[in-house]
């Protein structure tokens, strides 16, 4: 595994350099970028591409605050007379991300927020230490994959396996079980993941998400059938004729529509039952009905709980 200060060189120039035509094309389109300053005082190049920029700038990052206050050697390579740091593990469109949050903070903060930003900074921020940007980054993660479990929306099922890989390699571990879960629902015969989960996942995830949706299936299956009485499970007593009536219409309310891209989501459609009431249910007894409601309440909580075991993330 690379450091970053591996991956940050600043070299010596090579013996002889021939000044081609091609050279002085490319840094003549270099001077056209965006992040290519007159006044900038060093030069970094990621995957062929440079930019003159300040190092005031990055003082943000540990890092590079570090690595900027030692002395530096004397025959170092230089570009336009600063010195060249070559940062050859890193990503240029990774270090456009960043060097937009660092240069045009409004265009930042006002631009649609898309999953390869959130990547790009946190990848970054946390290579380099930079504290605010990878603040920023987890904070827009937790937006999509939260926490708590009944607060996930359709945000969190495009890139939900790429997030998985991210808090892997970044360690933002409080995504997972959201991210695990939202790929749990995706129907994969829909390609509604895109076709490539499979790819994006190392094989212990992949075996984490098999292993989580069989218990999901189980599950649903043990509500369906009235097995939900397992130690630890939360059920009221509903009489006989109630009891046949709400499992005939749970299995109604809780049938996959064959067309979605979606299977159930069912600790969503038990919440909104739990919240909202079970609508096309009439049951003979108030008693009944009050249980019952109870008894939905319970399947949230306990679902709510058992993800992340299910996904082998915790004990």
């Amino acid at each position: 595994m690379h450091s970053a200060d591996e991956d940050m060189q600043i070299t010596p120039p090579p013996a002889k350099r021939q000044c081609t035509s091609h050279r002085r094309t490319s840094e003549s389109s270099i001077k056209q970028s965006q992040f290519w300053f007159a006044d900038g005082d060093i030069v970094i190049s990621v995957e062929g591409q440079s930019w003159k920029i300040h190092r005031s700038k990055l003082m943000c990052s540990v890092i590079f605050a570090d690595m900027l206050e030692l002395p530096q050697p004397a025959d170092i390579e230089r570009m336009h007379g600063c010195p060249l740091v070559n940062l050859s593990q890193d990503s240029a469109n990774d270090w456009l991300v960043v060097l937009t949050w660092m240069y045009q903070r409004e265009k930042f903060n006002n631009q649609t927020v898309v999953f390869d930003t959130i990547a790009g900074a946190l990848r970054l921020s946390n290579k380099y230490d930079i504290a605010d940007l990878r603040q920023w980054s987890t904070r827009q993660l937790f937006l999509r994959w939260p926490q708590d479990l009944t607060k996930m929306t359709y945000t969190a099922f495009p890139h939900a396996a790429e997030a998985i890989c991210l808090a892997r390699e970044c360690n933002v571990p409080e995504i997972l079980p959201a991210s695990f879960y939202a790929l749990s629902i995706l129907r994969w015969s829909h390609l509604a993941e895109g076709g490539q989960s499979h790819l994006q996942l190392s094989p212990s995830d992949l075996r984490c998400f098999i292993v989580g949706r069989e218990h999901l299936q189980d599950h649903l299956y043990a509500i369906l059938t009235g097995a939900d009485e397992w130690p630890g499970g939360h059920t009221t007593a509903v009489c006989a004729s109630c009891e046949n009536a709400s499992r005939t219409w749970l299995s109604s309310s809780l049938k996959p529509d064959a067309s979605s891209p979606y299977g159930v989501w069912l600790l969503r459609n038990l919440q909104i039952f739990a919240a909202n009431g079970c609508p096309g249910l009439s049951l003979h007894h108030a008693r009944c009905d009050v249980n019952f409601r109870l008894r939905i309440s319970g399947f949230v909580q306990d679902l709510h709980e058992a993800i992340p075991r299910y996904f082998m993330l915790r004990a």
